[in-house]
């Protein structure tokens, strides 16, 4: 046999769910993955560093990451999930041993999936205050609640007047989400006040319920609509970026992009962290995604085109916030500042004001802020999708109540969203996502070990070559082997660093360790479950432990695909890493 069975150790073997469905095309896999990456903490942040430190030459270490190792975990986490045909708590057949590491990744995205709701209902919360006869951070609607602090001033009223001490210009757009949930607040003051907001709980449960219309259906409507809604906000993007070109002053500063006027070296730390999101907050979402593959689709091809076209997507939004940055910049002319935004909020919360300035500013505020929404969307529905195949694929059964367990899931996610409509939320949601991508590189890089080292280089090769009908090179898996692990590894160095440095502006000491307690305590799953499947195994311990993390049930679960499997090898071709004649 080229596999054990869950009987050779007393177990219930797996059991495919039939009815989990295919995309209704290849290229539904490839959007769905892409929508994904359109994570607005992340795509936004790309500016900071990208256009405003080191330039162009941020793309320099971005390539660097993607090719050893980005592109490598997406072609393993592909391969994965399209031979193995579930998602990412079963597919540890091929080394049952390590499925603690599918137990933690669910326990990441259920936590990451909490706190991205907010990234809709930010945008949501302008798109419903635009639709207002004046647009209320507009300068002529701030007149009505705008109340220009000391020292300080208004981009709406600064008159190249000498102000004696003022330090700051307020953008009206700012002024008004903070006036909201007075999150400028918590970069300033060492105890700011708790404030929450209503209306923002109501843009979240809009949002959730916009996914449940989506998550409900089945998997290829799922896809079709990802597919549309992707290349949708991709269109409003190209659109936006047309039109900001011709803002006055918007192509001024584009020579600072080949010509960076300084350097942090903090903004090499943030690179890392730019390439890993396109895998998303926890690990496992592309893993699940191929796992609705047909199981020839090529997923060398798609790997290299899902990272590449990552990067274009953040170039992006990178030139149209230069263009609108650059645009603002212009009611500066002394160089004071725009007051002091967090770099996760820069795009959210300066952007609009400038829009205000456009003809038709209703309309253009409109598409933006729908980009963005739509954008979440697509995020929300891959995470939920991607939890909720894991689960179902793992419980066998929770098959035949599918429709209760997702109206549950969302409707909890939707209630411990409410916490993230506070302030104090806020600052949570921003350091539990940088978090969750230091928890996501580890995860990663026990996967490579799993892969070529546990599961073996030889059976790596040969099961990728008979589902591509490809050769997979020597050369491209000693990448995976050597290459990749080192490279996560300084990776998670720096990004640990650039994190630190984060917290170190959190002065709160409740909330550095409850962050702590969130990071560190799904990895203790790990251990906790390996303990667990050793006891459940007969035989002596060394006889238990080899049989836990050879490969059990891991085939092919179409029947025609399995029977070519079964008859092209056998178990005596590759012998097993931890093959040994006593276990006979």
């Amino acid at each position: 046999m080229v596999y054990e069975t869950s009987y050779d150790t007393g177990l219930k073997p797996f059991n495919h769910d039939k009815n989990r469905g295919k995309w209704a095309s290849p290229d539904d896999f490839f959007f769905a993955c892409l929508g994904h990456a359109f994570k607005i903490d992340a795509v936004f942040i790309l500016p900071s560093v990208l256009f405003f430190d080191l330039g162009i030459y941020t793309l320099i270490p971005y390539f660097i990451t993607l090719g050893a190792c980005v592109v490598p975990i997406v072609f393993m986490q592909s391969f994965l999930g399209q031979f193995s045909s579930t998602g990412f708590i079963s597919v540890f057949r091929v080394s049952p041993i390590f499925k603690g590491i599918g137990y933690v990744s669910l326990v990441i995205n259920l936590i990451s999936l909490t706190y991205y709701a907010v990234l809709g209902a930010i945008p949501l919360f302008f798109f419903l205050h635009t639709l207002k006869p004046t647009i209320p951070w507009s300068c002529e609607g701030a007149k009505s609640w705008m109340d220009i602090k000391a020292n300080s001033s208004s981009i709406c009223t600064y008159n190249n007047e000498t102000y004696g001490n003022y330090t700051e210009l307020e953008v009206p757009s700012v002024e008004y989400f903070d006036k909201e949930l007075n999150t400028m607040g918590l970069y300033h003051r060492t105890h700011p006040e708790g404030k929450f907001s209503w209306f923002l709980m109501i843009c979240s449960f809009l949002i959730w319920g916009m996914v449940a219309i989506v998550a409900l259906k089945p998997i290829e409507i799922i896809g079709k609509f990802l597919r549309y809604s992707c290349l949708t906000v991709l269109g409003i993007m190209g659109l936006c970026l047309l039109r900001l070109l011709f803002l006055p002053g918007a192509l001024d500063g584009l020579k600072d992009v080949f010509n960076p006027s300084f350097f942090m070296p903090e903004s090499i730390m943030m690179v890392p962290f730019l390439a890993f999101s396109a895998l998303g907050p926890g690990w496992g979402s592309v893993l699940t995604m191929a796992s609705y593959n047909k199981f020839d689709t090529n997923i060398f091809r798609y790997s290299w085109l899902l990272c590449l076209a990552q990067v274009g997507m953040m170039m992006g939004v990178g030139f149209l916030s230069l263009l609108v940055m650059n645009y603002i910049a212009r009611m500066d002319p002394d160089n004071i500042g725009l007051k002091y935004i967090h770099s996760q909020w820069m795009e959210f919360l300066t952007i609009p004001t400038a829009l205000t300035y456009m003809e038709l500013p209703h309309i253009w505020s409109l598409l933006f802020f729908g980009m963005l929404i739509l954008g979440s969307l697509n995020l929300l529905i891959t995470q939920l999708i991607s939890i909720l195949t894991s689960v179902f694929d793992e419980f066998e059964l929770l098959r035949g109540l599918k429709k209760e367990v997702t109206l549950g899931t969302m409707g909890f996610m939707a209630l411990t969203s409410i916490f993230y409509c506070s302030n104090y939320g806020i600052t949570i949601f921003e350091t539990l996502a940088q978090i969750s991508i230091l928890t996501q590189m580890i995860l990663n890089l026990l996967l490579l070990i799993v892969i070529v080292w546990i599961y073996g280089r030889e059976r790596f090769q040969r099961d990728v070559s008979f589902m591509t009908d490809q050769t997979y090179s020597t050369w491209m898996v000693n990448i995976v082997r050597y290459v990749a692990p080192l490279f996560i590894f300084i990776a998670w160095l720096a990004a640990l660093a650039f994190v630190l440095i984060h917290l170190q502006k959190l002065d709160s000491r409740a909330i550095i360790f409850l962050l702590a307690v969130i990071a560190a305590f799904p990895l203790l799953l790990i251990p906790g479950y390996s303990l667990f499947r050793i006891y459940q195994t007969t035989g002596l311990v060394g006889m238990r432990m080899r049989r836990c993390a050879r490969p059990t049930d891991w085939y092919p679960v179409d029947p025609s695909d399995r029977q070519r499997y079964e008859e092209r090898f056998n178990e005596g071709e590759i012998s097993h890493n931890l093959f040994t004649e006593t276990d006979e």
